[in-house]
């Protein structure tokens, strides 16, 4: 949120991040990109996330942040009832969720997992559990129970343990996990794909500083070492959406899989 300030000193707005790894890997990916922004724009962007994926949607939908990078389904809600507007998203490709399992645990197809548990980052984690969840129940008629672990990074260590049968994570995630986590998995099923995480805006933040964040972060994207920080990400071709390249995602048929944080 806009901090009041006087003098010379520069505003100060918020960016926060849907926690999708845990927190300190979150910020250790994203402080760099967040201090490379700080030394060119006008104003001052306040890194923030949540515990989990859950808490953070429920600042969002109270209004809370400024900017965020966020869930593409999510922004339909957000947009709906907040006025939030997508500004910039990966342009190079799209996500699909991916359901992974124990390469020694002795699951080789999707039958297998009817009555088992099977874990998830949150409720309305698009790809790596709405479309899932999906997927199980409409197109394979398999009931399973969800466990609820709060990131894409705990789930594929709940899997690699044996703690769950299955889980639900995107391919951007699964390729950023360590090599031996990584090593322990494989990917039972993908869903379609849609389109990856937008970086929106409150409408309380002005035009002139939206624009300012945007030409910023595009001029940035074009310097190899800031191509670098994005990949950590992972982006990898950042460019400029508006709300029509999402506008697409409510014909899926997720509203029954949709939980609002309330």
């Amino acid at each position: 949120m806009l901090v009041p300030t006087h003098g010379a000193a520069k505003e100060i707005y918020s960016f926060a991040i849907v926690p999708q790894y845990s927190a300190g890997d979150t910020f250790r990916v994203w402080q760099p990109i967040i201090r490379h922004l700080n030394d060119v724009l006008p104003f001052r962007l306040a890194l923030e996330t949540a515990p989990d994926i859950s808490s953070f949607e429920e600042l969002c939908e109270d209004g809370q942040f400024d900017f965020a990078f966020v869930n593409p389904y999510h922004l339909l809600w957000l947009n709906r009832n907040r006025g939030y507007e997508p500004l910039l998203s990966d342009r190079s490709g799209r996500i699909s969720g991916v359901l992974v399992t124990r390469r020694e645990g002795g699951i080789a197809n999707l039958s297998q997992l009817d009555n088992q548990s099977v874990a998830f980052p949150s409720p309305n984690s698009l790809g790596a559990s709405m479309m899932l969840r999906r997927d199980l129940s409409e197109a394979f008629q398999l009931s399973v129970h969800p466990r609820y672990v709060k990131s894409h990074s705990s789930v594929y260590l709940n899997v690699a343990l044996g703690v769950t049968a299955a889980g639900g994570g995107v391919q951007k995630t699964l390729e950023q996990q360590p090599q031996h986590i990584r090593d322990q998995l494989q990917v039972l099923h993908r869903t379609e794909e849609v389109p990856s995480h937008p970086v929106v805006v409150h409408p309380r933040v002005s035009q002139d500083a939206r624009q300012a964040l945007v030409d910023v972060m595009l001029k940035l994207a074009q310097n190899e070492e800031f191509q670098a920080l994005l990949r950590k990400v992972p982006v990898y071709q950042l460019g400029p959406v508006s709300f029509s390249d999402y506008e697409p995602l409510q014909q899926l048929g997720l509203e029954a899989y949709y939980e609002e944080q309330r």
